[in-house]
């Protein structure tokens, strides 16, 4: 049996600090010098029109903004994971990313998750923990 390749995201000009960032380990977000709003992928800051930014990373905390529960693989390399969860998950700082759900605890809007950074297929990827160790 032929094994499939994990679908990922090609980088364009405005993601690609984000994608090399996961490529490495890190996650890492893109702040406004002018107005200070946080972004994870931007060429102009969607709040104040600047082009000024500085890379810092994420504090990798946040809560589930939104989730699903996937039963049906939309692509093979997933046919294995199933029943899977995904879901919105907003960062302390701000932003908001979709993002696979990992863990054992109970998956609920506003709890808490923290970010695991995971491998497919030599990139890297977000994944987030939901533990209620990640509020404290």
């Amino acid at each position: 049996m032929a094994m499939t390749s994990t679908p990922v995201p090609g980088a364009d000009p405005a993601s690609a600090h984000f994608f090399h960032s996961l490529d490495e380990g890190r996650l890492d977000l893109l702040v406004c010098r002018q107005c200070g709003t946080a972004h994870l992928a931007i060429s102009v800051c969607d709040v104040c029109g600047s082009i000024d930014f500085s890379s810092e990373p994420a504090s990798g905390i946040g809560i589930i903004y939104s989730f699903t529960r996937v039963h049906i693989a939309h692509h093979p390399a997933f046919a294995d994971q199933l029943p899977f969860c995904g879901g919105i998950v907003e960062l302390a700082e701000g932003p908001r990313l979709f993002a696979p759900l990992l863990g054992e605890e109970p998956i609920s809007v506003g709890a808490p998750a923290i970010f695991e950074w995971q491998q497919a297929d030599g990139r890297g990827f977000a994944a987030f923990r939901v533990s209620a160790a990640a509020s404290q």
